[in-house]
C-alpha cells in the first residue's frame, strides 16, 4: 500500500474547528480515500474592520489507488 499527503489551508470567520472542517470538506471534493489528517500551524488575519479570519494548515493523507496491471 502507498499513501500520499497534501498540505492545505482551511479558513473560517467563525473559528479554528470550522477552518479545519472546511479544509477537509473542500479536499474531499477532489481527493479520494482520505485516511487521516494532522493539524499544523494555526494563524489568523485581520481585515480593515478588525474582523478575524482563522487559518489552519492541515496535512491530509490518502491511499493511492492503482489500476489493474
Amino acid at each position: 500500500m502507498v499513501y500520499k499527503y497534501i498540505d492545505i489551508v482551511g479558513t473560517s470567520s467563525t473559528g479554528i474547528d470550522d477552518a479545519i472542517n472546511n479544509a477537509f470538506k473542500e479536499a474531499s471534493k477532489t481527493v479520494k480515500n482520505i485516511q487521516w489528517g494532522e493539524m499544523g500551524r494555526v494563524t489568523f488575519r485581520l481585515d480593515d474592520a478588525q474582523k478575524i479570519e482563522y487559518q489552519a494548515e492541515v496535512r491530509i493523507g490518502f491511499k493511492i489507488e492503482r489500476g489493474e496491471d
